[in-house]
């Protein structure tokens, strides 16, 4: 069964309010597909496969946000990545108290009906809202199995001005953050040029520490200057070197291939990284295809 739209913002939220990363098996709940798909797509994406930091058990994890948008792309195509409003349970167009006259009652349709949404799409946010610390989301009555429609209201409309389960701004704001974001990926772009040029590494904690931000907003930038510096220099990672790993005479996975690369990077003649990057260390195209041995 194809996932839709809307079933994957709905799984979307819940995740949100219980982790901060992303598992395969998590992309595999998000898109509604086998793990199995999942690693294909991963093995079809080795960039952005490199972003995995390893965990517990040697578990990938990705950061929620980059890897939910990567999910909506294998599932909806490119034009997912610069979608209008962020993704997550649909919000009203702004925060408005849903009309209702003083004792009314609503089931899931009559919600529905005024969110402009199905009453299944209702019924999982009420689900995961259901045991909020501060604001859970409206009890039916057990009698009649409806809800207070003032209660419901009050609700909505702490859901609309607050946002929760996004973290992109509303509309109206998106031009403003636009601009912030650009100009703190040519800072952090400007940033690596200056750590090149002095033979100095760029880790995370610093540019977190120099621009306020956190330590995965600060990756994500370095990750963007990564892709828009290190090319034009001629410094590649190692995902990247195993991408070009000259063919042997037994084909090789792309899990093979990169463990190939780490260890023939471990060798005593192995080109030094000449930058690190976050965590991940580039290197001298041309010195490591001096390096690498020919094709078998």
């Amino acid at each position: 069964m194809t996932t839709t739209r809307e079933q994957f913002d709905q799984r979307l939220a819940q995740v949100r309010s219980t982790i901060q990363e992303l598992t395969r098996k998590d992309f595999a709940h998000l898109a509604g597909v086998s793990e199995k798909t999942v690693r294909n797509w991963l093995d079809a994406d080795p960039e952005f496969a490199s972003t995995a930091r390893t965990g517990p058990r040697r578990v990938q994890l990705f950061p929620l946000d980059e890897g939910a948008l990567w999910v909506r792309i294998q599932l909806f195509g490119p034009d997912e990545r610069t979608p209008e409003v962020a993704s997550g349970p649909r919000l009203s167009a702004e925060p408005r108290r849903m009309p209702c006259t003083p004792g009314e009652r609503w089931r899931w349709t009559d919600i529905a009906r005024l969110r402009g949404v199905t009453p299944g799409a209702v019924k999982n946010l009420a689900d995961s809202y259901r045991d909020h610390p501060e604001h859970p989301f409206p009890p039916r009555d057990e009698w009649d199995r409806m809800r207070d429609a003032g209660e419901v209201s009050d609700w909505f409309l702490w859901y609309d001005t607050t946002r929760p389960g996004y973290t992109g701004p509303r509309p109206a704001g998106i031009a403003a953050v636009s601009g912030i974001q650009k100009t703190r990926r040519a800072d952090v772009a400007e940033r690596l040029r200056t750590a090149i040029s002095e033979g100095e590494d760029l880790p995370t904690r610093i540019v977190a520490r120099d621009l306020g931000i956190s330590a995965d907003l600060a990756g994500h930038y370095l990750r963007q200057a990564a892709q828009d510096v290190l090319p034009g220099l001629g410094l590649v990672s190692r995902s990247q070197i195993a991408e070009h790993l000259p063919e042997t005479a037994a084909p090789l996975t792309l899990e093979q291939r990169r463990d190939r690369v780490k260890t023939l990077l471990k060798r005593k003649f192995a080109p030094a990284p000449v930058i690190r990057v976050a965590d991940t260390p580039y290197y001298d195209a041309t010195a490591v295809a001096d390096f690498l041995p020919p094709p078998s």
